[in-house]
């Protein structure tokens, strides 16, 4: 179970997550975590959270967004919403570590998901069949 200041690393990419507000804090509301993205070329993969709205608000740095089809590069105090089931992806603009407050509402089972895949981070295909409500890899956006 993840507590409130509990954080994981991803071995691969040196992202690093530290949960805020968590599922048993909120009874399901809502997770809060604080993302930070180490690399320069930090990137994720397109995707979509079927059932769950992502927030991100920048802290540190500077963060580009593609939520659908509109681009947002968003810098300290900005925030950026993507609605459940809008493809997105997101990126490190800044050329240095990046630090986001992300919301995911309804937590459903992300935290779970999240461990198991920086723990593993090749099991991520399986992972995916496991977590349909919260995560599906989306189509490469035209350039």
């Amino acid at each position: 179970m993840v507590r409130a200041g509990d954080a994981v690393e991803n071995p691969a990419t040196g992202e690093r997550i530290v949960f805020g507000r968590t599922a048993a804090d909120t009874g399901g509301e809502l997770l809060e975590m604080e993302n930070i993205w180490t690399r320069a070329d930090h990137r994720t993969a397109p995707h979509i959270h079927p059932g769950m709205e992502e927030t991100w608000e920048v802290l540190s740095g500077r963060a580009g967004f593609r939520i659908g089809e509109d681009e947002h590069v968003a810098g300290p105090g900005e925030s950026v919403v993507a609605p459940p089931g809008v493809p997105h992806h997101a990126w490190n603009e800044s050329g240095g570590e990046t630090r986001l407050r992300i919301t995911m509402r309804p937590a459903l089972r992300w935290e779970d998901f999240v461990v198991r895949l920086f723990a593993d981070p090749a099991s991520g295909l399986e992972l995916l069949r496991e977590f349909p409500q919260e995560i599906a890899l989306a189509a490469a956006p035209s350039p």
